[in-house]
C-alpha cells in the first residue's frame, strides 16, 4: 500500500547496484510572475514557503513599491498613469482593467 504522504510527492527511478529504486521528492514551487506582464520576477526566492520565511523581509522581496507583486516595467507603468490621473490628465475609467487595481492602490497611498 502506498503512503499518504508519498501520493502527492513526484517519483523518480534511481540506478543502484542491487536494482532500480524508485525515489520520492517534493518539487520546488514555481518562480513567481507578474500579474500583469506574466514575467518571472527578479528578487523573489524561488524557494518553498517554510524555507522563504527564514529569509530576512530584505532578501524575501524588493524593498520598492510592489516590490515582489509587480515587475519592473509594469510597476513603472502603474506610476505613470497614477501620475496622469493625479495631474488630472486622465481619470480612472480611462485606465486598461490590468492596471486599473494597481492604480487605486498607488493613490491611496500617495494622498
Amino acid at each position: 500500500m502506498v503512503k499518504p504522504h508519498e501520493k502527492t510527492m513526484k517519483k523518480k527511478m534511481r540506478k543502484t547496484p542491487s536494482k532500480n529504486k524508485r525515489v520520492f521528492f517534493k518539487e520546488k514551487p514555481s518562480k513567481k510572475t507578474c500579474p500583469v506582464t506574466g514575467e518571472a520576477l527578479k528578487g523573489v526566492p524561488h524557494a518553498r514557503k517554510y524555507k522563504a520565511n527564514k529569509l530576512s523581509k530584505t532578501q524575501r522581496r524588493p524593498s520598492v513599491p510592489f516590490g515582489g507583486v509587480l515587475s519592473a516595467r509594469a510597476r513603472e507603468q502603474v506610476f505613470i498613469e497614477t501620475g496622469k490621473i493625479a495631474a488630472g490628465v486622465k481619470k480612472i475609467d480611462d485606465i486598461d482593467e490590468k492596471y486599473k487595481k494597481f492604480v487605486k492602490q498607488a493613490l491611496k497611498r500617495f494622498e
